[in-house]
């Protein structure tokens, strides 16, 4: 069985982030599209865990997921930590070199508030939002400093650092970027974007929205929390923009 799995076809694309920034949305969209196939679990978490990679030669744990796949389909999942984790990415590139990489990128501060809220809804993490930033820069991220800080509010939305390890390890033709707030502003052109990106059909009726990992939050991020945690940021993004050669004042503009 091991070596059947083995055999089976390569995944052709995978969305490996950012967490909190759109990619259940976008998965749920390519996966409902035909000539596409993803399994029903969206975060496999093969690349980013050694006792599933092992070493790198036997990928019958991840291509199981994809026994049910109409012949000739185009494979993918979409696991965001896979983003945060740079050194899973030469893992991916190893097992497929040609495979097709998608990256959602979030304003910093909503994307570690919103991270901070879902795990806060589901009882996760019972601290406030500024104790948490608080003790993560204070600690350098040192996960024995407390228990639930294993969440990496701040340092996930560092993504500087994450784009270069992608840029080094995939040829830029192989990566897609999209700004979430721009998916969130027209999601059928970017959808459009990303089948085209990663082989699907040209023309194509688009799969009916829906919502997808949504979460009713108790409260919103007040301007007062935005302008404590920007500044963690600030040389990130500038980054960030000299990488992309996007526009991310929309980054910088606290709630009203």
């Amino acid at each position: 069985m091991r070596a059947f799995l083995n055999a089976r076809p390569r995944l052709g694309f995978v969305i490996i982030g950012a967490e909190k920034a759109g990619t259940s949305a976008l998965f749920d969209y390519l996966r409902r599209t035909p000539g596409l196939y993803g399994p029903l679990n969206k975060e496999l978490n093969f690349f980013d865990h050694d006792s599933r990679y092992r070493d790198g030669t036997d990928f019958s744990a991840l291509h199981r997921w994809f026994l049910l796949a109409p012949k000739g389909a185009i494979l993918g999942e979409a696991t965001p930590s896979y983003l945060k984790n740079p050194w899973c990415l030469q893992r991916i590139h190893d097992y497929n070199p040609a495979i097709k990489v998608i990256a959602i990128l979030r304003s910093p501060v909503r994307r570690a508030f919103s991270a901070w809220n879902f795990r806060r809804a589901r009882l996760r993490d019972k601290r406030d939002f500024m104790t948490a930033v608080r003790v993560e820069v204070e600690s350098g991220g040192d996960v024995r400093v407390a228990r639930e800080n294993k969440y990496r509010y701040v340092d996930t939305g560092r993504y500087a650092a994450q784009l270069r390890e992608v840029q080094r390890v995939f040829p830029p033709e192989n990566v897609l970027l999209m700004k979430y707030e721009e998916f969130q502003r027209d999601q059928p052109e970017h959808v459009r974007r990303a089948v085209r990106f990663v082989g699907g059909p040209e023309d194509f009726e688009l799969p009916q929205l829906r919502k997808v990992n949504v979460w009713r939050y108790n409260r919103k991020l007040t301007r007062e929390e935005f302008l404590q945690v920007l500044p963690y940021y600030e040389d990130d993004i500038r980054e960030v923009e000299a990488l992309t050669g996007w526009d991310c004042s929309d980054w910088r503009e606290p709630p009203k």
